[in-house]
């Protein structure tokens, strides 16, 4: 079992203590069983013994003090178990590229960090609860065993039974919990449809009614999965329930049948009957939650294995340096092809030769689709390259030194996220903050404190402006941006174009802008266009537009 050998390696506690524990707890149990037993006969007869209170007072306080400390060890290894794959995941997702997880995809990643952990996370302590349990039972049962040899053989006869009963019902309810998981996946993605989609709902009202009939199906086919699989947990809990109380009769009616001495200890080995229930119920319920762990475990370990396979075949991309500080950059016949799923031919771009300077301000034009993004990704080297060379300095850039590249630039792409702290930005950095929030005018809207923004609920132009900010603070010699214009009113796309951006070249960037505006064409020392996968330059005074 992968769980077992993830234990036998992850945890930090040796098994044998655990072992002990378990064991300890085990005992505790069956001398407060016995310790009943004899002071309910004594009782019987009119008699206390202080002595078996005491024996039942420590019996019990061990059990406690012995439970609690193999919980909270437990506990603790999981949870530990659980941070190191998060953070194992974390690394690979960091050190891939985005066609890298583009083909080991996203969602499988999502649900391994998110859903994955938290199914291991609650029911990965239902194993040592089970095997705790488990050497409970075994116990009690050898306890019942000395009492009466046939009591101990109906009970193990009937415990396993009744749980290998429990067992196989339990692949039907794993089926209705199947289908009522897909009958609420597919009511969320409709959902999530309706939300996304809310501007086109509201400006159609056949469009809102037709999805309405299909959510209201959805939730009412998810209603009746939730309700049937409720239904069936209810029928299995009363069946579980009825099996345990069989049992007891079993000790009390059926026993004494086969035996003629069992009257002497009936009161004591009903009780033992008794407190068998709640651990074959518990280790019953275990052995599906475990199930259920080792599944997500193994889900876990697949999309591990693909990222690892995937970063296998790449080189280290942080082993080296650059030779010098970025001044200026080059693309040569660069090269790069999507796959198609249908196996035709994907979309390509290239071969893409471009050079960018320092103080040079460079635009780049193209229409929907023509490859723009695509270039972005291949320049500040978040996809590879499948031919050709990017240069630094003049000099082929090795894939080792990709991530020093990388480094080198701070962007904020047409689908840009905002982080909320400003993180890789050192304590001097912030002092030029106040600064550029006045040059974006965004001095009235929001500040900076303790490395975060004050606030990021703010409008598509002014969230724009603070990843400018975030990406200035940062400070290094290579900006590019991509349609980030688009979203500004016009008072602050005059501002960027006449005032911003012409800083920025004072100041010695490489300034890369995708854009549209050809009203400002001419700010430009550079402008290069892409048309069908293909760039080309325009000449001074020619640019789209002009």
């Amino acid at each position: 079992m992968e769980l077992l050998r993830l234990l036998q390696r992850e945890s930090r506690t040796h098994p044998r203590i655990l072992a002990f524990l378990a064991v300890v707890s085990a005992l505790a149990t069956v001398v407060v069983i016995a310790s009943v037993s004899l002071a309910a006969e004594m009782a019987s007869h009119g008699r206390v013994s202080l002595r078996l209170a005491g024996i039942f007072l420590v019996a019990t306080v061990l059990y406690a003090l012995v439970q609690n400390a193999l919980m909270a060890s437990f506990a603790t290894e999981v949870e530990g178990i659980i941070h190191r794959i998060r953070r194992s995941l974390f690394a690979a997702i960091r050190q891939a590229d985005l066609t890298t997880l583009d083909r080991v995809r996203r969602t499988p990643l999502f649900a391994a960090i998110t859903q994955d952990t938290q199914t291991i996370s609650r029911n990965l302590p239902l194993l040592i609860i089970g095997a705790q349990q488990l050497v409970l039972v075994i116990f009690i049962s050898l306890y019942l065993a000395t009492l009466s040899m046939m009591a101990f053989i109906l009970a193990t006869a009937f415990s396993i039974a009744a749980v290998g009963l429990h067992l196989a019902r339990m692949k039907a309810l794993g089926a209705a919990t199947d289908l009522a998981l897909a009958d609420e996946r597919r009511l969320f993605d409709g959902l999530g449809s309706l939300l996304h989609g809310l501007k086109e709902v509201r400006l159609s009202a056949a469009h809102a009614a037709a999805l309405g009939r299909d959510l209201a199906a959805y939730s009412s086919e998810a209603r009746a999965a939730k309700s049937d699989l409720k239904a069936q947990w209810g029928r299995e809990f009363a069946l579980i329930q009825l099996a345990f109380y069989s049992l007891v009769g079993l000790m009390v009616f059926v026993v004494p049948i086969f035996t003629a001495d069992f009257h002497a200890v009936a009161l004591p080995g009903t009780m033992a009957a008794l407190f068998l229930i709640g651990p074959i119920g518990t280790v019953a319920t275990a052995i599906p939650a475990i199930d259920d762990a080792e599944r997500a475990l193994q889900s876990i370990r697949g999309v591990q294995a693909r990222l690892r396979e995937e970063l296998a075949q790449r080189a280290d991309e942080a082993a080296e340096a650059l030779a010098a500080p970025v001044a200026e950059f080059a693309l040569r016949d660069i090269r790069f092809s999507y796959d198609s799923s249908n196996g035709d031919p994907g979309f390509s771009v290239g071969p893409l030769s471009a050079s960018f300077h320092a103080g040079q301000l460079t635009f780049i034009t193209g229409g929907n689709g023509s490859g723009k993004s695509t270039l972005m990704k291949l320049l500040t080297g978040l996809v590879p390259a499948q031919g050709g060379e990017l240069l630094i300095g003049g000099a082929p850039l090795r894939r080792s030194q990709m991530q020093a590249w990388r480094d080198s630039i701070a962007a904020v792409f047409a689908d840009y996220h905002l982080f909320e702290r400003l993180y890789g930005v050192d304590a001097r950095a912030l002092e030029r903050a106040p600064e550029l929030l006045r040059r974006l005018e965004m001095q009235d809207k929001a500040s900076i404190a303790d490395g975060a923004f004050s606030t990021t609920d703010l409008s598509a132009g002014q969230r724009k402006r603070l990843a400018l900010i975030a990406a200035l603070l940062e400070d290094k010699p290579v900006l590019v941006l991509d349609e980030w214009a688009a979203d500004q009113d016009p008072h602050f796309r005059k501002v960027f174009y006449e005032e911003i951006l012409p800083q920025l070249r004072a100041e010695g960037k490489i300034v890369i802008c995708v854009t549209h505006d050809d009203r400002w064409f001419g700010m430009a020392d550079q402008i290069l266009h892409m048309a069908e996968g293909r760039l080309e330059a325009v000449p001074r005074g020619s640019g789209p537009g002009q």
